[in-house]
């Protein structure tokens, strides 16, 4: 009977752990870069986030919010008009996001 209990409590620790590995963040999360510049920008896992820019000594900091739409594609939404909000495209490679509409906008993943 212990040896059916344990064998019971270690398949359901590893299916938990097996299912949290499946559900993990989304590709987004993390640390990443403006193109071109050195302007941080840090996606949360909860679809929350910031950009951090610096200009003339003065240090702002943005808060954002993202969510998934579809596959590979994220909705940004800024809550300052220092931030345009839009439709971003997560690249094949999932290092670089690319806005839908101009294709102008990129943030590239942070290595």
């Amino acid at each position: 009977m212990k040896k059916i209990l344990i064998a019971s409590v270690l398949c359901v620790l590893l299916f938990s752990i097996g299912t949290a590995g499946c559900i993990g963040s989304e590709p987004i999360v993390g640390d990443w870069l403006i193109y071109g510049t050195e302007i941080p920008v840090v996606f949360n896992n909860d679809g929350t986030g910031t950009i951090t820019i610096t200009f003339f000594g003065i240090t702002s900091t943005v808060p954002m919010t993202w969510e998934k739409t579809e596959e590979k594609t994220y909705k940004l939404t800024g809550t300052s008009e220092l931030f345009n909000a839009g439709t971003y495209t997560l690249s094949a490679d999932g290092k670089s996001l690319v806005e839908v509409s101009t294709g102008l906008k990129v943030f590239v993943k942070k290595t």
